[in-house]
């Protein structure tokens, strides 16, 4: 039941705003794998018996690993990294769309860093609950066994897991605990017990350092970033709203009617193919898709996903493509790479309050001009866009002859 319900988590669309926003599916994923490991190496023998060791792995060395494979993959942009992984595996298209956007603002990086130090901090909390958990309910003895590491190999490394909290001396491991602790399969008689129970405060402070507090500094970090990231969007965004767009289009129409003279323009078909495939290139959501009627063969993957061998090669031999892309944005580089490569018509959407309007003339031209580029591609609106599009421009020109 809980992995139908991660495999369906849909994501919102994804806005700067939102981007420090901790993805509820890797949480879930992360909380469980902690739960799961955690009881891995608690339950311990038959005899109860806990292995220090293994808990080192697990409270120490996987949340350590973790952490630098993070930080590399946030500094390569590319690598192992939890989250990125786990949106590799997670079938959801509203997911894909989600982290399309995140893709196309840039702040993918820092995201999937925020997501994995989530994912990371969740691990630790369930973590933490069932050892407080067998802390409670059982007797644990924890004990160690090694067949090439002896007392005196065992100490340093204990020591350097311990160096963070060197001020509490009562979870510090010494050589006396280590020998007392060291435990033989053949071996079954013990003359002290309560000494097996004595490395709980050294394990609870592993927990506690190693996966809360470096975790959550780097998570704290990871929302300064993205919140810096949401700011300076949004001063953009304020700056390139400053002027007012239809007093900008009717103040500078005829400077453009005659600049577009310069430059070929690809027409405009008014026809759709009888099969052609869909590619929801700007995410438009299903209540959008759905005010355009259209009827694909199939719908295709969309944005950076999409660039692998075998499915560009499937795309270049497949039928015509229809292309969404918002109407008001420019074109990108990235769009253009994956137009070189495949073949369609370009469909430029436009819409306000979720409704699907006619593109702005100067928006519809400027993307005639870059599919004019491309001759594989042409363009396409639909015939009632069309004449919206036409009542506008006469509108213009007599405001302009005016």
């Amino acid at each position: 039941m809980v992995a139908v319900f991660i495999l369906q988590a849909k994501q919102s669309d994804f806005t700067p705003a939102s981007a420090s926003t901790l993805s509820r599916p890797i949480l879930i994923i992360g909380f469980l794998l902690g739960f799961a490991f955690s009881i891995g190496v608690l339950i311990g023998d038959d005899a109860g018996r806990v292995s220090l060791l293994g808990l080192m792995v697990v409270y120490a060395f996987v949340p350590l690993l973790g952490a630098l494979l993070s930080v590399i993959s946030l500094v390569k942009g590319k690598g192992i990294n939890f989250a990125r992984l786990l949106s590799e595996f997670l079938p959801s298209k509203s997911l894909k769309s989600y982290l399309h956007k995140a893709h196309q603002l840039k702040m993918d990086k820092p995201w999937f860093f925020l997501q994995s130090q989530g994912a990371a901090l969740a691990y630790a909390l369930s973590s933490f609950f069932v050892f407080i958990l067998y802390l409670l309910i059982t007797d644990m003895n924890f004990v160690w066994r090694s067949t090439i590491l002896g007392a005196e190999q065992v100490l340093p490394l204990l020591e350097l897991i311990a160096l963070p909290w060197w001020f509490v001396e009562s979870a510090q491991p010494s050589i006396e605990l280590i020998r007392a602790t060291q435990d033989s399969r053949l071996n079954e008689s013990y003359t002290n017990v309560v000494v097996f129970g004595q490395w709980w405060k050294f394990v609870l402070a592993t927990i506690f350092v190693y996966s809360f507090v470096l975790r959550g500094v780097l998570l704290f970090v990871a929302k300064v970033w993205l919140k810096k990231l949401a700011s300076e969007n949004r001063k953009n965004n304020t700056k390139s709203n400053t002027v007012n767009i239809t007093d900008a289009f009717n103040s500078n129409i005829e400077k453009h009617r005659k600049t577009t003279k310069l430059y070929k323009l690809e027409p405009v078909t008014q026809t759709l193919p009888k099969k052609y495939a869909l590619m929801n290139w700007a995410s438009l959501s299903q209540k959008i898709l759905s005010q355009l009627r259209l009827e694909p063969i199939e719908e295709l993957p969309q944005g950076p996903f999409i660039f692998d061998v075998d499915l560009l090669e499937k795309l270049q031999s497949n039928s015509t493509q229809l292309l969404l892309v918002k109407a008001w944005e420019p074109p990108m580089g990235e769009l253009q790479d994956y137009m070189e490569h495949t073949r369609g018509l370009l469909y430029p959407i436009n819409y306000k309050k979720d409704k699907v309007i006619a593109p702005l003339p100067i928006h519809l031209e400027e993307w005639q001009r870059f599919t004019a580029k491309l001759p594989n591609w042409g363009i396409y609106q639909a015939a009632t866009h069309e004449c919206e599009i036409a009542q506008v421009q006469e509108n213009q020109g007599e405001q302009n002859a005016e």
